[in-house]
């Protein structure tokens, strides 16, 4: 099985966020794709199958897990299928399956890297938090209720993948997870996962729930975020926001959101991919 290596949120590699994509050329077992995935040990790994009716089915694993969405790795994806499969070609569509979803994506090449669009859909608003949990959530990321933005309430919003949106001032830099059952404190609120941003830099964080890896680039969390600020009437529709992520892990990155004017209010995230590297996997199929 060929595999390929891309910087995804960069236009040049060595940024962004590191994805491994893999073309599977058939069936492959569920715990053999975890077990590539870990020995890859990006934040994830992608499974291609062979194309059916011109939609491309993936499969998406971290490497303790298979995720239902995820934003960085359809971008990733559809970019290097653009220039493995479609050279020569300036822009094109693609139809992305992920479960029972259909995903479109729209990959433009721009000399030594590609532009790509993913329309994450509509945002769905899972709730906003009582007051009285503020406090376990601010202890749990390592800042109290003060470092909050004033006025910014936290909510849970997805589009494909929940999030906890937490909005802090002037601390970003100093939080990290604290809580060893940040995942059960999540799932609570019905969220998956906590994506903290500073809405005067747009600057984000956002860890796996143990705290062990930060994320450079989260696609998944940008599209939801996009959607609360603009619900909120703090962006505008229809305008790009530009959201800063990646520092504190020495991979800087820029992820590009916009809820479309008109109905339903599609939130759209676009992001460059970067080849790095390509290969062969030697594994038992």
């Amino acid at each position: 099985m060929q595999f390929y290596q891309v910087d995804v949120f960069s236009q040049t590699v060595l940024g962004g966020n590191g994805l491994t994509v893999v073309l599977a050329e058939g069936f492959l077992d569920e715990n053999l794709m975890l077990k590539i995935a870990q020995e890859f040990k990006q934040f994830e790994t992608v499974f291609v199958f062979p194309q059916e009716n011109n939609i491309f089915p993936l499969r998406i694993f971290t490497v303790q897990e298979e995720l239902p969405f995820a934003g960085h790795p359809i971008l990733g994806t559809a970019g290097l299928l653009h220039r493995v499969l479609y050279p020569g070609k300036r822009e094109i569509n693609l139809s992305i399956k992920l479960g029972n979803r259909i995903i479109c994506v729209t990959s433009r090449e721009e000399g030594s890297f590609h532009s790509v669009v993913m329309n994450q859909g509509k945002p769905q608003f899972l709730g906003l938090v009582d007051r009285n949990r503020y406090a376990s959530i601010c202890a749990s990321i390592s800042c109290s209720e003060k470092d909050l933005y004033p006025g910014y309430p936290l909510e849970v919003v997805s589009t494909g993948l929940p999030y906890l949106l937490v909005p802090i001032r002037g601390v970003l830099p100093n939080l990290h997870i604290a809580n060893p059952d940040f995942e059960s404190l999540l799932s609570g609120f019905g969220a998956k996962f906590a994506y903290v941003f500073d809405p005067e830099s747009m600057e984000c964080r956002s860890w796996d729930n143990s705290g062990i890896f930060e994320d450079s680039a989260t696609g998944s969390a940008a599209g939801p975020l996009v959607a609360y600020l603009v619900s909120h009437g703090y962006k505008e529709r229809g305008k790009p926001i530009m959201i800063k992520q990646g520092r504190f892990v020495y991979r800087p990155s820029i992820l590009t959101g916009w809820m479309e004017s008109g109905k339903p209010g599609n939130i759209f995230i676009k992001g460059e991919v970067a080849l790095f590297a390509s290969g062969t996997l030697v594994v038992p199929q």
